[in-house]
């Protein structure tokens, strides 16, 4: 991954080691131009290049300096001044030179006046090489194949740059130090120790490209994760083998384990154990470092005590520094001890047992809790977000609690057996979320589950997800569950308020049915329900899935839906199973899985089929899927039957899908196979086209076919006249309406004001608007409700009050038209995708001029001023008038009110979205924007640029 962790990691070590040397030998510039060349090189390809040894003062090179040494004899490496070329006058560095008594030598080096670069040099490395021992316990291993002298620079933020390498070269430096290691942390623990350590690198060229790479081993380590007195305490040892490989190789970033996301598993002493190693980069006020992390899970029964505890995220960070000079290894106080990611306690007694759970997910604190007093239980899931970053506390708690069998009796065989509720505060409810997690069953461990340990984790998860914080809104309501027949059928209901800049109602749900036994039912059928209740849009939505049911080993799966929805995008659905795969989903229908069972009664032999069925306000769809087989080793029969239809109501259309095979099949190859497509659609009229082969081993025979029969449409009945209903239309009375109220200080008469309520005069101060809905304004039509017409296009050329009474300005009015009532659609996918409703042009409004009041005048302007206080009244005193006191018992029901502005804090603004989508035009070759042509719907749009070969319509956004 060019932009992963191992990308990044191997970048950021270039870029510190490169400017980290350059900075410190810049440093120490001035005090090189005084060394005298090495006589010791004299006879070597670098003679003159390299002079006396220096011992610098420098943190950086100090530390660089500790890795120097020499056998006396054998070889040696030293920190050497350096210049790149055999003359006085040339610019002066420094060089890490690593030489052999054979003449291979190799060096690093730095001048500052070249730029921001650090050089490889190698010379005489032919095939033979070099272990010399350093300071500190370290010793450096050179080898290598060269021709002749490599040189190859690294900057800070380029890849290396090639200036001698020839083909076939091949340098190899590593450093390695051994023994058990230098213990990092406290003994005992928490620590690390390292154990034998080798890092190194290479270069090379091979087929005529570089390549490179490097590699740091840990062996032989130790991990201890909890203090040493601990151990004495608990029944557990966190101690794990430290084994860790850092690589890097070619143009990819570096790996752990072969990991690019820097993160493997070490199995622990315990073959039960596991520790998470991880590392990744972070800043810090010295700049990037390194993090090693060590994670693990602790399981934890107390000797002698009923208490089970479970904790995930138990461990600590290290931090390495990756600036040189700086310590990198990091003193006992630096270990960062990590917070727990989770936890969860067990408690087991003869009376009581219980559990809690608590993790962490985003910015939420999750939490579960169960309780069980025989007969009674009881279990509760809870998300707390702290106040941060401006926003304000929220909480959402959902808590039931059940009754032992029978329950609470209320007749006919009913009986309560669980109450509960749900209380959040700045807390909303996700609609899209909830569906998400009705149709994979998530919701219906948030009711009452069965087993609420096990099913904590998948409810804490969901939870922030489907009751996201949210400023200022409320969400409560009940919870209940209802059982009959002695819990053969079992409901679990939350009926949800939520309050916020808009009231809405959602009903969460579980029914349960279990035949004929609870306890071994040969029939149990589960679904999770959510009901979705908007007065604002206004709609109503209820989505239902079949999750973990099955009928005598049967499984059963399938979601249903149901929507009614008016305001600007009606929709009327109701669907099993989902719809036809050319059908355009409505906004705010979740994917739904096809209504299925799985019929498998043994292992080689797999029958299962689907369906679906669905009703929208201008379709009926249907459909299914019968899959077989029956194998043995790839050895066996496999084959299908499916179809697919849709019938369009208006105008009448149906299409229909058929389609079905078998085929015998050895070791994965078929033998014999056959296979039948059919297409059906019609009327007026009717076509089939197929498609049908034979598959026998060696050959494929395969045949198309196309039909068609029927007459053509019968001659329509001659087009309405559209003029006439818009003239019609517009002469309703109900088409007109006046908008507007006298000024106050016009005096009317008796008279006057009868006639301005019947409606027989207009207010001469106010709009007056004519709204007619039959025909579109302003459109190209091509049909009128449905039946064809010939091309045309109505509108409004002009409006006034009266001969010589023009309007001082006019708007256009809009009305929810079915454009495919006018228009004809192109395509049987456009008439299936496009829009139910637009708002188009239906009529005009006419405002007159302002009126001329009376002149201004000055006046003085006299007022009282009254501070009511907002606290309740201390004392109230009781009057024996029935009004005397109603001030008090106004300020205290006030003060008192849930609704009081003072008890919450004012709600975000809410963003609404536009239900129709704006739209622009755009030049085609460049995608820059086009005219204003004042169009409000793409619809509108299209037929304004229509036979434009340089215009286009797009949404607004894409400009």
């Amino acid at each position: 991954m060019a932009d992963g962790p191992g990308r990044q990691l191997l970048d950021l070590l270039q870029r510190e080691l490169v400017l980290a040397l350059h900075a410190a030998v810049a440093d120490i510039a001035g005090s090189l131009d005084v060394l005298e060349v090495d006589d010791a090189f004299n006879l070597t390809p670098f003679v003159g290049r390299v002079l006396a040894a220096v011992q610098p003062d420098n943190a950086v090179l100090s530390a660089l300096s500790g890795l120097t040494g020499s056998d006396g004899g054998a070889g040696s490496v030293n920190l050497h001044g350096w210049r790149d070329e055999a003359v006085d006058a040339a610019p002066r560095g420094l060089a890490y030179v690593a030489r052999s008594d054979a003449g291979a030598i190799a060096a690093l080096t730095v001048v500052p006046a070249a730029g921001v670069r650090l050089t490889l040099r190698a010379v005489g490395l032919a095939g033979q090489g070099l272990a010399l021992p350093l300071s500190n316990g370290f010793s450096l291993n050179l080898s290598g194949n060269i021709a002749g002298e490599v040189e190859i620079g690294f900057t800070p933020d380029q890849p290396p740059q090639l200036v001698r390498l020839a083909e076939g070269d091949r340098v190899e430096v590593s450093f390695t130090r051994g023994g058990p290691g230098t213990v990092l942390g406290i003994e005992g623990g928490p620590s690390v120790r390292s154990g034998t350590v080798t890092a190194g690198g290479w270069v090379a060229t091979r087929d005529g490209k570089f390549d490179r790479g490097g590699q740091l081993q840990l062996s032989g380590g130790e991990v201890r994760l909890l203090p040493g007195f601990v151990k004495g305490l608990l029944p557990v040892d966190l101690m794990f083998p430290l084994e860790a490989d850092l690589r890097h190789a070619g143009d990819g970033g570096v790996t752990l384990a072969g990991s690019p996301s820097l993160r493997t598993r070490l199995s622990g002493s315990d073959t039960g154990r596991w520790l998470d190693l991880t590392v990744e980069v972070t800043d810090s006020p010295a700049g990037p470092a390194l993090r090693v992390g060590f994670l693990t899970s602790l399981d934890v029964s107390l000797p002698g005590a009923p208490v089970d505890v479970h904790i995930d995220g138990v461990g600590f960070g290290m931090p390495i520094a990756l600036k040189l000079g700086a310590p990198m290894l990091p003193s006992p106080g630096d270990l960062q001890s990590l917070e727990p990611t989770g936890a969860a306690v067990s408690l087991t007694l003869p009376v009581v047992n219980g559990s809690g759970m608590l993790s962490s997910v985003g910015n939420d604190l999750a939490g579960g809790l169960s309780v069980r007093i025989p007969p009674l239980s009881a279990a509760a899931f809870g998300l707390l977000s702290p106040a941060r970053d401006g926003e304000p506390l929220s909480f959402l708690v959902i808590m039931g609690a059940t009754f032992p069998p029978p329950g609470v009796q209320v007749g006919f065989g009913f009986a309560i057996s669980g109450v509960g509720g749900v209380v959040g505060i700045n807390r909303r409810i996700d609609r899209d979320a909830l569906l998400r997690a009705v149709t994979d069953g998530t919701a219906a461990q948030l009711l009452f589950p069965s087993d609420p340990a096990a099913a904590g984790p998948a409810a804490m998860r969901a939870l922030p997800a489907i009751f996201p914080a949210a400023r200022g809104s409320i969400v409560a309501g009940p919870m209940f569950q209802l059982s009959w027949g002695g819990r053969i059928v079992t409901l679990s209901v939350a009926v949800l308020l939520e309050a916020s800049t808009q009231a809405r109602m959602t009903i969460l749900g579980k029914l349960v049915v279990a035949l004929p036994d609870p306890e071994a039912p040969l029939v149990f059928l589960q679904a999770t329900f959510a009901g979705v209740i908007d007065p604002a849009e206004p709609s109503v939505m209820f989505v239902a899935s079949l999750t973990g049911s099955h009928i005598v080993g049967v499984a059963l799966a399938g979601d249903i839906l149901m929507l009614s929805r008016g305001g600007s995008d009606p929709q009327m659905v109701l669907s099993a199973g989902g719809f036809h795969p050319a059908y355009r989903i409505p906004r705010g229908v979740p994917a739904l899985r096809r209504m299925s069972m799985d019929l498998s009664p043994v292992s080689w032999l797999e029958l299962r089929c689907e369906n679906y069925f669905a009703i929208t306000s201008n379709s009926m769809q249907l459909g299914a899927r019968l899959e077989l087989v029956a194998e043995v080793a790839g050895c066996g029969l496999r084959g299908h039957f499916a179809y697919d239809a849709l019938v369009q109501y208006s105008p009448f259309k149906f299409i229909a899908d058929v389609s079905g095979g078998v085929a015998l099949r050895a070791f994965g190859e078929t033998l014999v196979g056959v296979s039948l497509a059919l297409h059906l659609e019609g009327p007026a009229p009717y076509l089939a086209r197929g498609r049908g082969s034979i598959d026998l081993f060696f050959f494929e025979v395969s045949f198309d076919f196309e039909l068609g029969w029927g007459s053509p449409p019968p001659a329509l009945d001659p087009p309405p006249d559209v003029g006439a209903a818009i003239r019609q239309a517009v002469s309703e009375p109900a088409a007109w309406r006046s908008r507007g109220t006298p000024p106050p200080n016009l005096l009317l008469t008796r008279a006057a004001q009868k006639s301005l309520e019947a409606a027989t005069v207009v207010d001469p101060y106010a709009a007056v608007s004519v709204r007619q809905q039959r025909v579109p304004l302003g459109l190209e039509i091509g049909l009128f409700e449905g039946i064809p017409v010939p091309s045309q296009r109505w509108d409004i050329q002009g409006a006034e009050f009266g001969p010589g009474e023009p309007a001082d300005h006019t708007a256009e009015l809009r009305a929810e038209f079915a454009p495919g009532q006018f228009v004809a659609a192109r395509s049987d996918d456009q008439a299936l995708t496009a829009a139910a409703f637009l708002p188009l042009r239906a009529g005009i409004e006419l405002y007159p001029a302002p009126a001329a009041g009376a002149q201004e005048r000055a006046v003085e302007l006299v007022w009282e001023e009254c501070v009511i206080a907002r606290d309740v009244p201390k004392p109230i005193r009781a009057s024996t008038g029935i009004f005397a006191d109603l001030g008090s018992l106004e300020l205290l029901l006030t003060a008192l009110s849930a609704a009081d502005g003072g008890w919450w804090a004012a709600p975000d603004q809410v963003v609404t979205v536009d239900p129709v989508a704006p739209v622009a035009t755009a030049f085609a070759l460049s995608m820059t924007a086009g005219p204003d042509l004042g169009a409000v719907t793409g619809l509108e749009l299209a037929q304004e640029i229509a036979g434009s070969s340089t215009l286009m319509t797009v949404e607004a956004w894409e400009l």
